[in-house]
C-alpha cells in the first residue's frame, strides 16, 4: 500500500537527535521519513549528491524545514544558498506542504536583526549567540524571511523542544485529512447533483419529444410543428424578462403584463425598451460621473438599483452584455406573444 513520503530538510550535525526523533514520529503515522543520511536518497553515481537530494523531493508528499543555527554546505550550483536552500525552493516549485520550523534561540534573533536590518553597519557588530558562524547570519536570516514572505504556505513554528514538533505537525496532519474528507464529501455531492441534472436534462428532453409527437398527431398539417416553433420563440423571449428580474433583483414589473406587453421593442436598445416600463428611467449622467463611469448613459430602477448599460467596460459587464443577447428574444415577438412571455417570466423560479 502506498504511503505518503516525508521529506526532512535541515542540517545534519546540529539536528541529527531532532532529525531521527522525527523519523520515529513519522514511521508512527505510517508515513516514510526521507532522510540524506539514512540512505533514502537515491545517490544517482552520474550526479552531484546536492541534485540527488534535490530530485529526490519530487518523490514526496511532504517538506518539512528546520531551520537551525548552522547555514549547512553551500550549495553545489549555487553558492549563495545552503543546499536546505535548494532542498527548500524544489519542494515550493513542485508544490509540496511545507512544514516549517525555526529553533526558538534563531527565531529571537532574527526578531533583533529585522529591527536592524537596514543599518548594516550596527547589523556587522552585533554577535547573535544562536548563529554558529556569525558570516551566514544574514544568510539565515534573509531565508527566514523568504520563507516568511511567500505567496503560499509561509507559515512557520518556533519550537524549542522536538515535542513541539511533533504536537504542531500532529495537529496539521489531522488538518489535512480533514481537509481531504471534507472535499471528498464536496465531490460526492457534487456527483450527485450532476447526475441529478444529467437526469433532469434526459426527462426533459423525453417530454419535448412526447409533446412534439401529440402535437403533431393533433395537427398532421403542418401546423404541429409551427406550434412547437411559437411556443419556442416565446420561452427564449421570456428568459429576457426573466433575465431583467434578476438583474434589478425584482419579483415582478410595476404594471399589469397587458400594459407591458403593449409596449413595442421597435428598432430601440434594450434599455431604451426597458426605460418605457413603469419604475425604470434612462437617464443621462453629468460630465463629472461620465469621467468616472466611461459612459454618459444609465438606467435606474425606482431610484435605487443603478446599472450603467452602454459601454462594454460597465460596472456589470457580463450581466449587461447578457441582457443585450436575450433581448435578440424579443424583437421578433408580437405583443400577444410578449404577453405570454412576461406571465412566463413572472410565474416560474427558472
Amino acid at each position: 500500500m502506498a504511503a505518503p513520503k516525508v521529506f526532512i530538510s535541515s542540517t545534519c550535525y546540529d539536528l541529527g537527535q531532532i532529525r531521527d526523533s522525527l523519523s520515529e514520529f513519522i514511521v508512527s503515522y505510517c508515513f516514510e521519513p526521507t532522510l540524506s543520511e539514512k540512505g533514502d536518497v537515491f545517490y544517482h553515481p552520474d550526479l552531484h549528491t546536492h541534485e540527488s537530494c534535490v530530485i529526490e523531493i519530487d518523490n514526496c508528499q511532504l517538506f518539512i524545514l528546520i531551520i537551525g543555527g548552522r547555514f549547512g554546505g553551500s550549495y553545489i550550483y549555487d553558492v549563495t544558498k545552503s543546499i536546505t536552500n535548494a532542498e527548500y525552493e524544489a519542494a515550493v516549485q513542485k508544490k509540496i506542504p511545507v512544514f516549517t520550523f525555526i529553533k526558538k534561540d534563531v527565531f529571537d534573533d532574527h526578531r533583533l536583526y529585522q529591527k536592524n536590518r537596514h543599518n548594516k553597519d550596527l547589523i556587522s557588530q552585533i554577535d547573535f549567540p544562536s548563529i554558529e558562524n556569525q558570516e551566514y547570519a544574514i544568510q539565515i536570516f534573509e531565508f527566514i524571511n523568504r520563507v516568511r514572505s511567500a505567496d503560499v504556505n509561509n507559515g512557520f513554528f518556533s519550537f524549542e523542544f522536538v515535542r513541539d514538533i511533533k504536537a504542531f505537525l500532529g495537529k496539521q496532519w489531522a488538518g489535512m485529512f480533514y481537509d481531504f474528507l471534507n472535499e471528498r464529501k464536496r465531490i460526492n455531492s457534487q456527483k450527485v447533483v450532476n447526475a441529478t441534472l444529467d437526469s433532469l436534462a434526459l426527462i426533459n428532453k423525453k417530454t419535448e419529444e412526447l409533446l412534439e409527437n401529440i402535437v403533431k398527431k393533433l395537427n398532421p398539417e403542418g401546423e404541429g410543428q409551427k406550434q412547437i416553433e411559437d411556443i419556442d420563440r416565446i420561452l427564449e423571449g421570456a428568459k429576457f424578462y426573466k433575465h431583467i428580474l434578476r438583474m434589478f433583483f425584482i419579483n415582478d414589473f410595476r404594471a399589469s403584463s397587458q400594459v407591458l406587453a403593449s409596449i413595442e421593442p421597435n428598432n430601440r436598445t434594450w434599455y431604451e425598451y426597458l426605460s418605457d416600463f413603469p419604475g425604470f428611467e434612462l437617464k443621462v449622467r453629468n460630465e463629472n460621473e461620465a469621467s468616472i463611469y466611461k459612459t454618459r448613459m444609465s438606467i435606474t430602477l425606482f431610484g435605487d438599483n443603478f446599472w450603467s448599460v452602454v459601454t462594454a467596460d460597465d460596472i456589470y459587464p457580463e450581466k449587461v452584455t447578457k441582457a443585450k443577447e436575450l433581448y435578440q428574444n424579443i424583437l421578433p415577438l408580437n405583443a400577444s406573444e410578449r404577453l405570454r412571455a412576461l406571465n412566463y417570466a413572472m410565474s416560474t423560479d427558472e
